[in-house]
């Protein structure tokens, strides 16, 4: 069972009061997942939030040109994915699969706004902490392509 002290921990409700976490670990439930297993899929309507508990998760995108390349990995205990499903058009912009069996806390996602509307500053919160994430990511990304770039040019030389 997950406690109300694991979910503080998390990287998307670590400001949230303890009842703000209590509601939200009332409505959550806990899945196990096999390796291999598909979560979600790309284009799919997100549903559901998720945060790792164990495992290991890839994400992967398919560009227009059909080709897949793997966006990121979360293996991180309390890390969250699936976030499109807090942010329009409420569609999974990457596929997630198990690397190996893994553990989640999902939580619906369209309750989940609900609350955010009824509950103004858990809203808030839970968006700061969403932008900060999404910038965190990017950054990563950035940092991910220059690296190829600098590599690529070197043997190209």
């Amino acid at each position: 069972m997950i406690s109300l002290e694991w979910l503080k921990r998390t990287e998307l409700f670590n400001g949230l009061m303890d009842s703000q976490l209590e509601v939200l670990l009332s409505r959550s439930i806990l899945k196990s997942y096999s390796e291999g297993a598909t979560l979600f899929l790309q284009g799919e309507e997100a549903n559901y939030l998720f945060i790792l508990i164990k495992g290991l998760i890839e994400l992967t995108i398919k560009t227009k040109e059909q080709t897949q390349f793997v966006a990121s990995k979360i293996e991180k205990e309390g890390a969250v994915f699936g976030t499109a499903s807090l942010m329009e058009p409420f569609q999974y912009n990457v596929s997630a699969t198990c690397l190996k069996p893994s553990e989640v806390l999902m939580i619906n996602a369209k309750w989940l706004r609900e609350r955010m509307m009824e509950d103004p500053m858990m809203g808030l919160e839970i968006m700061k902490k969403l932008a900060a994430l999404y910038f965190s990511r990017l950054n990563t990304l950035r940092a991910g392509i220059s690296n190829f770039i600098k590599e690529f040019k070197g043997k190209s030389l």
